[in-house]
This record gives structure tokens, C-alpha cells and sequence, in this order.
């Protein structure tokens, strides 16, 4: 687990926001959530995402990154591959999920698949990409 720049919270509602952009977490369990803000604290320089969070129950079992992004979603993938590889030692072998939440989503939907399915190639990690708002159900 990740014990700096974080918050463990069992709260029902977890969420982050940043220019009108909302990630939020429905913790309907009361699991131990860690919310690690990742930009600016957790990791100070080069690529990251803003967010993330481990899924606890007794240990990790699952971790969301999340990257809140204006329109340039090619970017925010790149900030998430960043991330990933930094927390590879602490993150091995546990599950994740990526999420963007953008204030566009590229017009096309094939563009986003064609990114989507590229990261999964990639990384073996589903993405998410979403306009303004994305809850998840833990």
C-alpha cells in the first residue's frame, strides 16, 4: 500500500474533481479505500496521472488510476503508462483499471476504441474514458 500523499477512507462516496471533471467511487461495501493523490505529491516530476486508488479487503485487490483531462486524451494515456510503470514494484500482480475523465471525448467512437484496445494491447489494463463524470461500484 502506498502510505504517503494518501487518505485510507470507508467512506460511501469517495470522489476527486478538478475543472468540473468527477471521479467517484461508490464504496456500497465499506471497503478500505487508499485515495493517493499521485500529481504533485506522490510523484513530483515528469508524467502522472492525478489519482489513484487501492481496493483494500485485508490486502490490495484492485487499484484505479485515474487521470481527470481537458480534451487531449492522448496525453492522459500517456500520463497513466507513466504512472503504471512507476508503481510497477508496489502494484505487481494486483488488477487495475484506468480511467479518463475528459471535458471532450474525441467525436469519432472508433478513435476511442482504437485508443482503448491499443492500451489493452499495451498495457493488459481495460481503460475507460468518459466525459465529465464516471462512478464506479466497489
Amino acid at each position: 500500500m502506498i502510505s504517503s500523499c494518501n487518505e485510507v477512507k470507508t467512506d460511501k462516496i469517495i470522489s476527486v474533481s478538478e475543472n468540473r471533471r468527477t471521479f467517484r467511487v461508490n464504496n456500497s461495501s465499506s471497503l478500505s479505500i487508499n485515495k493517493v493523490e499521485v500529481d504533485g505529491c506522490y510523484i513530483s516530476s515528469g508524467l502522472k496521472c492525478d489519482y489513484l486508488f487501492e481496493i483494500i479487503d485485508k490486502e490490495i485487490k484492485q487499484i484505479f488510476y485515474v487521470e481527470l483531462k481537458g480534451k487531449n486524451i492522448e496525453h492522459g494515456i500517456k500520463q497513466l503508462e507513466a504512472t503504471i510503470k512507476y508503481c510497477l514494484s508496489v502494484h505487481k500482480n494486483i488488477p487495475k483499471e484506468c480511467y479518463i475523465v475528459a471535458s471532450r471525448v474525441p467525436k469519432s467512437s472508433t478513435s476511442s476504441q482504437k485508443l482503448k484496445k491499443e492500451f489493452k494491447r499495451k498495457n493488459n489494463i481495460q481503460l475507460f474514458i468518459d466525459t465529465k463524470t464516471k462512478e464506479i461500484i466497489v
